[in-house]
């Protein structure tokens, strides 16, 4: 029976029921039309603006600035550092090269090569992606790698789509061959600097390379994180609570607006009608229609009026027990969808305890985990260590061999939770065999190798110095 209902909708063109709930037509889902675009045109008509409202929140609500600000730290610390899997000497070499260079890796010449790393998460959570020109300068014989860094905001390389000069096809400012990336194409001037622009946005459909600058894809990272397979640009992570980020910005400030009126409240003193016109009831005295008195009332002090004078004040409505729970309700919608807990987000560390701190601390961490590998480290830190060795060897800065060395990239240790338990855990782990102290020490962010030298260079000098033998002795030995 199944069988021929399902051949009468076929041949009806009916579908069948759907065995999803939200496959059908309901009232459970109002009015809210659930759109099939594709990975980019779902994304791209509100791009400019999602951008610009991310901004604007990150600057002006200081919820939305903390998240930002907490994400980058958590995620970046002081720097993802490089760590060449190579034997001593190569490493050292690579390392104290690398070292002078970071310093310098700015084209801007502002920050440092993990600043830059800062800068570029930031940049990448408020406006969804942010792109690094790598800029390869005259070598000028000062030994340090002639390779730069430039940060460049989204609105850089336009959403429009176009033709480049060589027939090649450009979606969303991004040139392809053959299915893959070829090339970005930058404008000269940042759209927002320049009133009445018109670049960046949807205006710019004419590739030329006077108009712009054609950067090929091995000089030209791009951080984002994309939510589905072939999506082109990247979306502000913020975006699905800008307006409740918003309307609870602005609900606060009418909400201390009305604390303050009722702080500064007015008194209104009324007196009995007058007996006579044009005389006082109280006083006798005439009343002047174009004079209105007023009494002021100071803190802390006791007033008796005149025979006949009444006082009343305003009802102004309490807070009451509602509002810190609406509050917060809201705050935690917020740091769900930036993808934090609550407590890193508002500082309100009222109602945890060691295991709940753990349990938040530890599902936060993965995915942090997530964005430094699959989007740092593979988007931004291995991509600026292969041109820069390169560099490198093209410039007799390093050796030949050297190019082919492996790096594993190290991100700064988080803080203990319980610094005794988890420092008793990881040596347990090491003494039963689950792991190493190389792994251990690598977590922590620190060089193993540079562990070990510097403990021998402890005990050696505790030796000569007898520090051991002195710490050791106890009164009357």
């Amino acid at each position: 029976m199944g069988k021929i209902r399902r051949a009468i909708a076929r041949m009806l063109g009916v579908a069948p029921k759907s065995h999803w709930k939200a496959g059908r037509t309901n009232r459970s889902f109002g009015t809210n039309a659930s759109g099939n675009a594709g990975p980019n045109r779902a994304n791209l008509p509100y791009l400019p603006l999602l951008r610009a409202r991310s901004r604007d929140m990150a600057r002006n609500a200081p919820v939305a600035d903390n998240a930002v600000d907490t994400y980058s730290s958590e995620l970046i610390g002081t720097g993802i550092t490089p760590l060449p899997v190579a034997d001593d000497d190569v490493k050292k070499e690579l390392s104290t090269l690398w070292d002078e260079w970071r310093v310098h890796a700015d084209f801007d010449r502002v920050l440092d090569f993990y600043g830059l790393q800062d800068l570029a998460v930031r940049a990448w959570k408020e406006s969804g992606e942010c792109f690094a020109r790598l800029i390869v300068l005259p070598y000028d014989g000062s030994g340090i790698v002639p390779l730069r860094v430039q940060l460049i905001e989204a609105d850089m390389i336009p959403l429009a789509n176009g033709k480049a000069p060589n027939g090649n096809e450009i979606f969303n400012g991004i040139e392809f061959k053959d299915g893959q990336r070829i090339a970005y194409w930058m404008l000269k001037e940042h759209p927002g600097d320049y009133l009445f622009a018109g670049k960046g946005v949807f205006g710019v459909a004419d590739y030329t390379e006077d108009k712009m600058v054609r950067v090929p894809v091995d000089d030209m990272l791009h951080l984002y994180k994309p939510r589905r397979p072939g999506q082109l640009r990247g979306v502000p992570r913020s975006s699905g609570t800008l307006q409740t980020i918003s309307q609870l910005d602005d609900f606060d400030e009418a909400t201390l607006e009305r604390q303050k009126l009722a702080a500064a409240f007015t008194g209104f003193i009324r007196r009995p009608e007058p007996v006579e016109d044009g005389k006082d009831p109280i006083t006798g005295e005439r009343i002047d229609p174009d004079v209105v008195h007023e009494s002021s009332i100071n803190a802390g002090s006791v007033y008796t009026l005149l025979p006949g004078e009444e006082i009343s004040f305003p009802h102004m409505p309490e807070l009451g027990e509602e509002y810190e729970k609406f509050v917060k309700h809201h705050n935690q919608k917020i740091a769900s969808g930036n993808a934090l807990p609550y407590e890193l987000l508002t500082g309100d560390y009222g109602a945890v305890n060691d295991r709940t701190v753990r349990v938040a601390l530890g599902v936060f961490r993965r995915k942090l985990q997530q964005d430094q590998r699959f989007n740092v480290i593979h988007q931004m830190c291995l991509p600026v260590w292969r041109k820069w060795i390169r560099i490198a060897v093209l410039n007799a800065l390093a050796a030949k061999e050297l190019i082919d060395v492996k790096v594993k990239w190290n991100p700064q240790a988080w803080p203990y939770i319980n610094p005794l338990q988890d420092v008793q855990t990881k040596a347990a782990e090491i003494k039963a065999g689950l792991t190493s102290r190389t792994a251990k020490i690598m977590e922590r962010g620190d060089d193993p190798d540079q562990v070990d030298t510097e403990r021998a260079a402890d005990v050696k000098r505790e030796q000569e110095l007898q520090i051991s033998t002195q710490a050791g002795k106890t009164e009357g030995d």
